[in-house]
Order: structure tokens, then C-alpha cells, then sequence
């Protein structure tokens, strides 16, 4: 048992260590670069419950790209850390730039609103014999914030796998672009954390497999709660559904987040008001989301 201890403690003590040498580097408002030592993340990041091993959730950079939406509740990109290269601040331009281990073009997004796109970094600082103190370290800030913070130790992603479907983001009637997603899941949240699941529901008890889906289109209804949902299937049948987005799951009440995949960032989570399409095909042109469907008119 000691000498399983022992055993235990060195590869602690290892770990720290490497922790410690591949600590980030800071650029601070004066360009200056700093590297860290004992630090940690307090601020910008997701633990990815529905990925948790033997209880353990990867944590991710919540990251929302130029094309994520107005909507207070847009389209993020959550960015493994162990991926993370580098993220760079442009105040004047109002920026942030995520690069990535393994991706050439960086990923852009906005600091314009607070919380969005900022990370904050917390270090302890050794100040010989006046002790030692704990700086804090703000990424996206429009004052006082840092320039940017490289990661030394980021290796690229696996490489995609799985069906892949497109998913065409829109914004009212605007269509912000379309995007392929691997592995495409309904994700709720369920008590504390969040469960993925193959599947949706539609009223009342009609349960429908993401992957036999080979087109949906959404319509948001009037009271901006319920979505109906023009759905065809691999075997060609068509229907309007009306979509559940409070379900039971293992006997406990879940509620829908939106539809989440993988993309070459990492994870994408689609929230389901910033959907217009779904599709196992490409879709050619621009796609609409519509509105509530108007009733037939009384002959």
C-alpha cells in the first residue's frame, strides 16, 4: 500500500510539473508576454457533460463565430482546450481570433457585448519577499483586457467521422449560411448537466430518429414557444410535426437546448430558434425560416 502511494504521488507530482512548464503565455495590454506558471481558467469556458468519462467532462472554449446570429442565445462553438493554440483581442476592431492545432484559418468572432468571446485566466504571481499574489487576467476586454494568450501544448482534433447533415442558421427571414455537422444529437438538459440523445419527440408521444431525418424544415409559431416542423423521411414519407421541447428522460424531466454536433472546431450547438433547415442533402440557394403556416381560407 506505501509503495503504492508513493507511486501515486510521483506521477502527481509529474503531472504538476508538466502542468506547471506548459503553462500559457500572456500578451498584456502592452504588448508584453508573460508566461504562467500556476493557473487556471475562471472565466469563458463549458464542461461538455454529455462527453464526461467515469465522471470527468472535457472543458471547452465557448466561442460564438461572426455568423452565430443575433440572437442573445446564438450559435456557439465550444473549442476543446487541449486544441487551442492561440486567442488574440483587437479592441479597436472589436474582435477575437481563436487559432486551432491542425486548422489553418482561425475562427472570428465579436467582443462588442460583454461575456461574450472573453476568457479570464487566473495566476499566482511570486513576489519574493512581499509573498505571493494572484492576478487575474481578462481576454476581451474592451478596457484593461489582454492582447491575446498562446497555448504551448494545443494538438489538432481526430480527424470527422460519422453521417454528416447540413444545417442552414437563420435569422428571421435571413439565411446566415449553411454548415455540415457530423454526429448530429439533440442535446437536453437534464437536473445539473446535460444528455445527449439519437432522438426528438413531436406531440404527443412520437419519437423520431435523428438519422432517418432526411429533411426538416422549421417554423416558428407566433408565440415564439413552439416549432412546427415539416419533416421528411428516408422513406419518403412527409408530415408537419409539432416539436416537444419538454421531454422525460430516465424518468426525469429534460429540456431541449437544440440540436449539437461536430464540426472541425470541436462541438457546435445549434439552438432551435436559429434554425431554418436540416438536411442530408446540400441545400442549393438560400433557405428561408419561415414563419407560422397560414390556414386555408374558408371557401
Amino acid at each position: 500500500m506505501h509503495r503504492q502511494l508513493v507511486s501515486a504521488l510521483a506521477c502527481l507530482l509529474t503531472a504538476a510539473a508538466s502542468f506547471a512548464a506548459d503553462g500559457p503565455t500572456i500578451i498584456d495590454g502592452a504588448g508584453k508576454e508573460i508566461t504562467l506558471k500556476n493557473w487556471k481558467i475562471a472565466g469563458g469556458t463549458k464542461k461538455l457533460d454529455w462527453l464526461a468519462k467515469d465522471g470527468v467532462a472535457p472543458e471547452a472554449l465557448v466561442f460564438r463565430e461572426i455568423n452565430s446570429t443575433g440572437f442573445r442565445d446564438g450559435v456557439l462553438t465550444f473549442i476543446p482546450l487541449d486544441r487551442l493554440e492561440s486567442l488574440t483581442y483587437d479592441v479597436e476592431k472589436q474582435t477575437a481570433k481563436a487559432k486551432l492545432a491542425g486548422i489553418e484559418q482561425s475562427l472570428e468572432g465579436s467582443i462588442r457585448y460583454q461575456g461574450i468571446n472573453q476568457i479570464v485566466i487566473e495566476a499566482e504571481m511570486d513576489k519574493g519577499e512581499a509573498g505571493t499574489v494572484e492576478l487575474k487576467y481578462r481576454g476581451g476586454a474592451l478596457k484593461g483586457g489582454i492582447k491575446g494568450v498562446k497555448f504551448p501544448s494545443a494538438k489538432p482534433g481526430p480527424a470527422l467521422a460519422g453521417d454528416k447533415l447540413f444545417v442552414t442558421i437563420a435569422e428571421g427571414k435571413k439565411s446566415e449560411g449553411t454548415q455540415p455537422v457530423h454526429q448530429f444529437q439533440a442535446l437536453y438538459r437534464i437536473e445539473k448537466g446535460e444528455k445527449t440523445q439519437s432522438w426528438m419527440m413531436f406531440k404527443k408521444t412520437f419519437k423520431v430518429e435523428l438519422a432517418k431525418i432526411k429533411k426538416m424544415t422549421f417554423h416558428e409559431q407566433a408565440d415564439h414557444k413552439d416549432f412546427e416542423c415539416d419533416v421528411l423521411l428516408d422513406d419518403g414519407s412527409e408530415q408537419t410535426l409539432t416539436l416537444l421541447t419538454t421531454v422525460t428522460i430516465d424518468g426525469k424531466q429534460a429540456t431541449l437546448e437544440g440540436l449539437v454536433g461536430v464540426v472541425p472546431a470541436g462541438w457546435k450547438l445549434f439552438p432551435i430558434h436559429t434554425i431554418g433547415e436540416v438536411s442530408k442533402d446540400e441545400p442549393k440557394g438560400e433557405v428561408e425560416k419561415l414563419g407560422p403556416k397560414k390556414k386555408p381560407e374558408k371557401p
